[in-house]
């Protein structure tokens, strides 16, 4: 066990951040070498290229505004023809005014086609040549310069951000994809509990183990009802009688504008990253807590907070002997009150989870701003611990090496080591409330290796999900479909090397509606206000896909699998297509 992950913090910033960077950069330094690439030389290409394209911008930017000139230039020849045109009427009332008409009209119209044919358009059709020419030239460049790095970037594999982590934190080891075993081994072992909502699509996994601990993170698509307010308005107006100020009677017209809404369902749509870990630690308690964002306080902010904290935790805890229950407030007030889990269930275990060192290392996390500071729900249910960050939201979860693809060795390098250290710097504040705890960091007794699991298909059922997301809603939802879609799979069986799956798409149409509303006007009666609104209908589709590993070419033939594999889509490592009916 590597003691120094204990505070997790302080490792980061001494140890953790500053090591995986030196990975990052031997990793790439390596692939830089065994590539072959001339650095200089494509430094010298893509000097050219940008050169290129700034020269072109130029161009773009002036030819633009002559063009807007030339625009400026018809309108003014237009007007002038009206000028013409409307020059007989002004010789009717005065031929003074006629004559100027007609005068400025004609030099209008003749000046702007002049100034147009001669100036303007060999100006613009001389900037198309130039333009024309400085794409060529930007083309070949770009194309040379991608020339000289694709070495470098064929070596780029989609998991070296992983095995950079694995490096780094040799604890850590990831997998392809969420396997049938680590499944089996996360529900029968540590409460993990398979998402089978019908609300719940996964569009995304990454898993494996920490000290031999399983973990899987889950990149969700959330459907829910939500609600919407409609608005709608309705001009009326009335007769008034009134007396003016000499006594007279007289009527207007008054207005006014009534308004009226109304409340409908309508579909929401969201994702969420959330981080499952199992330990077997604590098995008997539950307990949750949301981010308070204790990092934005301030010293005195934070004490104050904790002292009212404090008193809140005292009556929470008089409660609870009253009532027989067994609440009681830890030692360490500050992290009682920063970390809250006041719904905590069972209070031995969690003070044995929660050590001295554990809480003073929690502490530190929620309120330093070094990393993402207190950001993060942590949800325990008995062996399965559930961490769902604010900053996971953004992270990019798919690490393809396409993240860093670039013309430009340098700025391939850039990118390989922003990406890279934000990605290694996103897991292990997701993982740090987990580190900052001494029981888990122990490895379990049952290992990994001793779950055999039996099963029917080769791919679990967040698998399934993943490809057919990947596949994509336009391919497999209802072709009248105006909303987003929620794929969910159910597995049907095998079909030689491949999982036959059927994945049920749920949509809506929309149908326009108009309710109307009775207001009250100022004239005494009920108006009819018309309230335009959208009705979702709910529709779904049925498809069937299959799933099959990546096979070389001559395999596929033999397994009658290349006709599938031309229209496939690869995710995991698994290629999925539409199956034949």
């Amino acid at each position: 066990m590597n003691e120094l992950l204990l505070e997790p913090l302080k490792y980061y910033e001494k140890v953790g951040a500053a090591e995986h960077e030196q990975n990052v950069a031997a990793h790439f330094d390596a692939l830089l070498q065994k590539s072959g690439v001339n650095v200089e030389e494509n430094r010298a290409t893509a000097k050219k290229y940008r050169a290129e394209m700034l020269t072109l911008e130029k161009l773009r930017d002036n030819r633009s505004k002559k063009k807007a000139l030339r625009g400026f230039l018809i309108f003014l020849a237009i007007v002038g023809v009206g000028l013409g045109v409307g020059s007989f009427w002004f010789f009717k009332s005065s031929a003074l005014y006629g004559a100027l008409a007609l005068g400025g009209g004609v030099l209008l119209l003749v000046g702007s086609i002049l100034l147009i044919k001669k100036v303007l358009n060999p100006a613009i059709k001389e900037m198309d040549t130039l333009i024309a020419k400085h794409e060529v030239k930007a083309k070949e460049f770009l194309d040379e310069a991608e020339r000289q790095v694709a070495p470098l970037n064929a070596l780029f594999k989609n998991d070296d951000t992983l095995r950079l982590i694995e490096k780094t934190i040799p604890e850590f080891s990831f997998d392809e994809r969420f396997s049938i075993e680590n499944q089996a081994l996360f529900a029968q072992q540590y409460d993990f509990v398979v998402n089978d909502s019908a609300e719940v699509s996964v569009l995304d996994t990454l898993s494996g183990r920490f000290m031999k601990n399983p973990f899987v993170y889950c990149k969700n698509k959330i459907h829910q009802m939500g609600l919407k307010t409609y608005h709608g308005t309705r001009v009326i107006s009335w007769q008034q009688r009134y007396t003016d100020k000499d006594g007279h009677t007289r009527t207007r017209t008054v207005t006014q504008t009534l308004h009226a809404s109304v409340i409908k369902p309508k579909p929401e749509y969201y994702q969420r990253k959330s981080l499952h870990y199992g330990c077997q630690a604590a098995p008997e308690l539950s307990f949750s807590r949301e981010p308070k964002h204790s990092e934005r306080l301030s010293e005195n902010e934070r004490e104050r907070k904790v002292r009212r904290g404090e008193k809140k935790l005292k009556k929470k805890a008089e409660k609870a002997l009253a009532r027989g229950k067994n609440f009681q407030e830890m030692t360490n007030s500050e992290f009682d009150v920063l970390f809250g889990a006041s719904d905590r269930d069972h209070e031995v275990q969690f003070r044995l989870m929660y050590t001295p060192l554990a809480q003073c290392s929690t502490v530190d996390l929620l309120t330093s701003r070094v990393g993402y500071g207190d950001d993060f729900y942590f949800q325990k249910r008995r062996r399965c611990n559930v961490i769902t960050s604010e900053h996971a939201q953004q992270w990019l979860m798919n690490c393809s090496a396409a993240h860093y693809y670039s013309y430009d060795v340098d700025e391939i390098k850039r990118k390989f080591f922003r990406f890279n250290n934000e990605y290694f710097k996103s897991v292990f504040f997701d993982f740090a409330p987990c580190f900052a705890v001494p029981a888990y960091m122990e490895e379990p007794s049952v290992a990994m290796e001793k779950m055999n699991e039996e099963s029917q298909s080769y791919y679990t059922s967040y698998e399934h999900e993943v490809l057919a997301n990947a596949l994509g809603a336009s391919i497999l939802a209802h072709s009248a479909s105006q909303t987003e879609a929620i794929l969910k799979t159910h597995f049907l069986g095998c079909n030689g090397i491949a999982d036959r799956v059927e994945v049920n798409a749920y949509s809506y149409d929309t149908i326009a509606r108009v309710d109307y509303i009775p207001k009250l006007g100022g004239d005494g009666r009920l108006h009819d206000v018309p309230v335009p609104w959208v009705e979702y209908v709910p529709l779904q589709r049925t498809t069937q896909i299959e799933l099959a590993p990546l096979i070389e070419p001559q395999e596929r033939e033999e397994k009658g699998l290349s006709e599938q594999y031309a229209r496939a889509v690869v995710y995991h490592g698994i290629a999925a297509w539409l199956a034949q009916e």
